[in-house]
């Protein structure tokens, strides 16, 4: 393995770290600006669309051009939007604020993405993916508990914290840029010379199916990260959930590490398969069973459901293998994002048929993804062509 995709991962780590923080400050804003469900949700939509349906403009332009300094700028901005929820004073101001955040994260993963494709080994894409993919899920796992130790001090008022992390790894990029750039200069140059994928066609067809079946994935993820605050505090008495997320999406880190060689030995088709029966299975359980068994279903479900993002990231790429920008934009962004779409919808239904109901939907969800994952290709080998 190339070492500098352990820095990308570091880097996606602390990037995502504000898509694990926002979920825990929704109580927090919705004390504070008064706040429905429905209004919580487009406070997800908004940082969604810019930090990921947006995302596939940035691969359009990370294929038609190296962008290597879009990596310390999104994680400088990722932080500093967060940051800001603190001073502003009015809704509109808050969407803003959060939509700056959001582009932040939306710079980062084209071209990130980009770069650990480019330096990994043909069959072990999945892994090296896999180990890219890792630290956005460690850090979106670990957002959850950057958001409660810096909440604890005084709510919003200290909610400027969150943007150390940023900071400080943006000052570590900029120096690493001259190197970004001389490994994506070296590597496309041989990648061209060989002609690695370029003889292959864009099976666009089946990567519709694919950005629908990830678009269910987000849906449940979403669905489950954005209403565990609200849901068992309410409805099943555990007053702080919040070791209940950061369960899930640390499980998620876990399943990534198994998913990616999983998908190099099996085919990516079968992964994703496996992840839906096995979601089918515990996400019902882990809404209305009590006891020591809440926390064990959170990291079955967690590991199970997230152990696909890296699969799916270069199951993106070798069916779109002339755009692969484009290819990590659609999977790291457009097809994730659609999961704030999702938190709107089953907001509303929460509003008007109460969150046990919204919750039940959510539980039912891997059917659909079951159905996708069946349709999709085979790839039995992420250097061989898609079958």
């Amino acid at each position: 393995m190339n070492p500098y995709l352990w820095f990308l991962s570091i880097g996606h780590l602390i990037v995502d770290l504000s898509q694990g923080v926002l979920p825990i400050m929704s109580p927090f804003l919705a004390k504070s600006f008064h706040l429905s469900y429905f209004q919580i949700g487009i406070v997800a939509l908004a940082f969604t669309f810019s930090s990921a349906i947006i995302q596939p403009i940035f691969g359009v332009l990370s294929d038609r051009c190296s962008m290597p300094w879009l990596m310390p700028l999104g994680l400088l901005l990722s932080g500093l939007g967060l940051a800001l929820t603190g001073t502003v004073k009015t809704y509109g101001l808050l969407l803003l604020v959060v939509l700056l955040s959001g582009i932040g994260v939306a710079g980062y993963h084209p071209e990130g993405s980009k770069i650990a494709h480019f330096i990994s080994e043909d069959s072990k894409a999945g892994s090296s993916m896999a180990i890219f993919s890792v630290g956005g899920n460690i850090g979106y796992g670990l957002g959850p508990m950057l958001a409660a130790f810096v909440l604890g001090f005084s709510g919003l008022g200290s909610i400027q914290g969150v943007m150390i992390p940023g900071a400080l790894a943006a000052l570590v990029f900029v120096f690493l840029l001259p190197k970004f750039n001389k490994l994506l200069a070296k590597n496309l140059h041989v990648r061209k010379n060989n002609g690695d994928q370029m003889d292959h066609e864009n099976q666009v067809g089946s990567l519709i199916i694919l950005i629908l079946y990830v678009t269910i994935r987000s849906w449940i993820q979403s669905g489950l990260v954005y209403f565990i605050p609200f849901y068992f505090p309410n409805f099943k008495g555990i007053e702080k959930p919040d070791y209940l997320v950061s369960t899930f999406l640390i499980a998620g880190a876990v399943g990534t590490i198994v998913g990616g060689p999983f998908a190099d030995r099996f085919g990516g088709r079968k992964g994703l398969l496996v992840s839906m029966v096995l979601c089918l299975a515990t996400v019902y359980p882990f809404l209305h069973l009590n006891g020591i068994g809440i926390p064990i279903l959170a990291f079955i479900v967690g590991a199970a459901l997230i152990s696909t993002f890296s699969t799916t990231v270069v199951f993106g790429q070798r069916l779109l293998p002339r755009n692969i920008g484009l290819a990590s934009g659609l999977m790291l962004g457009f097809a994730v994002g659609m999961g704030s779409i999702g938190v709107t919808l089953l907001g509303a239904i929460a509003d008007r048929f109460g969150l046990p109901f919204t919750m039940n939907i959510i539980s039912l969800l891997p059917v659909l993804g079951l159905g996708l994952a069946f349709i999709l290709p085979d790839v039995r080998a992420w250097g061989g062509a898609v079958k």
